[in-house]
């Protein structure tokens, strides 16, 4: 008796046979033929087509010839060594598993993140807190000034505080460099200009800037006046402002429906 390799006439699948036995069986797709031709098949596979067809199922380990064993049943082996593989994998991936209560944070990082977050505030608050005390306070002082620019330009803007709150303008910017007047009559771009000019000396003035530091004493510097007439503006550049630089917008009508 001795065991050679052969291939299955069916399936092409590599096969031990023993070549005393007359027929041999295929473990894979269940084919039974002559154990010479799974042998002659191995020795000359070219040409050779595997149809791959239904083989009758047998009933559980028999066979269905009388054969000798080579080796344990591979497909059952197989089997019960993934299952094995599988349990053991589920053990590690279980071993592993992390859920978020595992997951703490050292008690010397919380604290120095803590510390931290508390050191910014408070440096972001050292910062602010001054420099919006002064802002206010210099925007105090202009406002008390404001009065000579309406003046001065000829305007007529209600200049009344009721209630810590102005009624006809407001002052305001990162560097007070904003101004909206309310006039009750109608305003020239004239006018809007020589409140410009004064709104900027009475600014300069408060901060220390002088009329030739043109990128400090003009520049940024907003003017808006709202009319019946219109809304003028105008914006200082680094060498002044011009009656070119004002600029008009005509009040919105809603037109009226005709009477039918």
């Amino acid at each position: 008796m001795a065991t050679e390799q052969g291939i299955c006439k069916n399936c092409g699948s590599l096969l031990m046979v023993n070549s005393s036995d007359e027929l041999c069986e295929c473990i894979f797709c269940d084919c039974v033929f002559p154990s010479a031709e799974a042998i002659e098949i191995f020795k000359n596979p070219d040409g050779v087509e595997f149809p791959n067809l239904p083989q009758p199922k047998r009933e559980g380990n028999t066979a269905r010839h009388v054969v000798t064993p080579v080796f344990d049943d591979v497909v059952e082996k197989a089997v019960k060594v993934d299952k094995a593989q599988n349990k053991e994998t589920k053990k590690v991936e279980k071993l592993f598993e992390i859920s978020p209560d595992d997951i703490k944070t050292p008690k010397k990082v919380k604290t120095i993140v803590y510390i931290s977050t508390a050191v910014c505030i408070l440096l972001v608050l050292g910062i602010s807190i001054p420099l919006n005390v002064i802002r206010n306070k210099h925007r105090n002082h202009i406002e008390d000034n404001l009065t000579t620019c309406v003046e001065a330009a000829g305007l007529t803007v209600n200049m009344t505080v009721e209630d810590g709150s102005s009624t006809g303008f407001k002052v305001y910017g990162q560097g007070n460099n904003k101004v909206e007047l309310v006039s009750s009559k109608d305003v020239e771009k004239e006018q809007v200009l020589k409140a410009f000019e004064s709104f900027c000396a009475v600014r300069g003035e408060e901060y220390g800037y002088e009329a030739d530091e043109g990128s400090r004493y003009y520049k940024n510097v907003v003017l808006t006046v709202y009319a019946p007439n219109g809304k003028f503006t105008i914006e200082g550049k680094k060498d002044g402002a011009g009656i070119d630089q004002v600029e008009f917008e005509v009040p919105e009508t809603e037109e009226s429906e005709s009477e039918e």
